[in-house]
């Protein structure tokens, strides 16, 4: 009996730790779009009134200020994406992830390939979301900086604790791997009570390690 007292207080401080990091990314994301995103969209208007107004009298100075701003709300809109990702639709994470693949080899000629162990009942709904959101990231990350082909994602779903692999045959990267968004990912793994370990080798490629918790 202690042993299961045990084992629901932990559920419920995990469930508790879940829903804090889910308030906080809210109100990012909230704070971020009412008030940078706005703000640098209204620039943008502004300037493409502007220069519609100045079409014979262009300044290179300030198109370049426009491509800047315009590359500051894409990114914007990036991190509020990661940050409020769209519910896992009604064909589960698998499905959604699925149909991201098949996107990733109509858009950007990167062939995904997927298979799973398990099934994606035996995670929670917070650690679902969070499996997309990293899956996605390091998708966005093949395509951004990995210059592979082939991609292939498995998934096991029944492992204690459950694990979660992405990997590229791309050219890689020396050093910890701070940046590519990877502090995000290991951020949310965490707040999950997981981890996010990555593997990576100049020249041969890149894997991604999501662990749940134990």
């Amino acid at each position: 009996m202690k042993a299961k007292a045990e084992t629901q207080s932990d559920s419920f401080a995990q469930q508790a730790v879940e829903d804090a990091v889910g308030r906080e990314r809210a109100r990012i994301a909230r704070e971020l779009h009412d008030g940078v995103a706005t703000e640098l969209a209204g620039a943008i208007s502004l300037f493409k009134v502007y220069q519609e107004g100045h079409k014979r009298e262009p300044d290179e100075t300030l198109g370049s200020i426009f491509e800047i701003l315009e590359r500051s709300l894409k990114h914007v809109r990036e991190s509020l994406a990661d940050l409020r990702p769209a519910a896992i639709g009604p064909g589960g994470l698998v499905g959604d992830l699925r149909r991201q693949a098949g996107d990733f080899s109509r858009l950007y000629g990167i062939r995904v390939e997927l298979s799973s162990i398990g099934t994606e009942d035996m995670l929670s709904t917070q650690q679902r979301e969070v499996v997309a959101q990293v899956v996605r990231e390091a998708l966005t990350n093949v395509r951004r900086h990995s210059g592979s082909k082939i991609c292939r994602v498995r998934m096991g779903f029944g492992a204690k604790p459950f694990l979660i692999e992405v990997s590229d045959e791309g050219r890689g990267f020396a050093g910890p791997g701070a940046g590519y968004g990877l502090v995000g990912m290991r951020e949310r793994a965490a707040g999950i009570g997981g981890r996010l370990e990555i593997v990576s080798t100049e020249g041969r490629g890149t894997t991604v390690f999501l662990f749940g918790p134990n």
